[in-house]
């Protein structure tokens, strides 16, 4: 990994910050999953597998310092989430050849972040952050569907139609 790297994913990461810290919580939530799986698609990418990695640490870090309560669980999540992104999308193929496959790419964007919606509700209902209700559960899991699948058409047609020519230009 390089530094141009390193600054990418880490600007990727100021940004899911910043969403977070505009929007007070629980209206952060409503563009923060898509705002989210968008940033940490364009990191893979840009840069390859170790860009959603960072980008989840970079923006988990400084969510965390805002949100002390809960760090550890945002820290956790956040990297998870990166981590997940850059699994899935090696292992679903999301850029072969240089080229971003847009299927796999919204297939991979949903799966990880039901997996990450799945999960981190599972802990919050656990720790008894958030009461056991099968509506309250469907909705986040149907909003998550929803910004999955919306965050991976965003991303591609962010990366396909302006940030594949910056590349070219301004990167290569």
């Amino acid at each position: 990994m390089n530094s141009r790297d390193i600054v990418i994913s880490s600007l990727f990461g100021v940004i899911i910050f910043l969403d977070k810290a505009l929007l007070p919580p629980p209206y952060d939530k409503a563009v923060s999953v898509m705002l989210q799986i968008v940033f940490l698609s364009l990191a893979y990418m840009i840069v390859g597998f170790s860009g959603p990695i960072l980008t989840g640490v970079v923006s988990g870090l400084l969510i965390s310092m805002m949100r002390p309560g809960m760090a550890w669980m945002t820290f956790t999540f956040a990297i998870l989430y990166g981590i997940l992104v850059g699994c899935i999308y090696r292992l679903f193929g999301v850029v072969d050849l240089g080229r971003v496959r847009m299927g796999m790419l919204i297939v991979s964007s949903l799966f990880s972040t039901i997996i990450v919606g799945v999960l981190s509700s599972a802990v919050s209902i656990f720790l008894g952050l958030i009461p056991y209700n099968v509506f309250i559960v469907s909705m986040i899991m149907f909003a998550g569907v929803i910004q999955g699948i919306a965050g991976g058409v965003l991303s591609f047609y962010l990366f396909e139609k302006h940030i594949r020519r910056l590349i070219a230009t301004y990167l290569a």
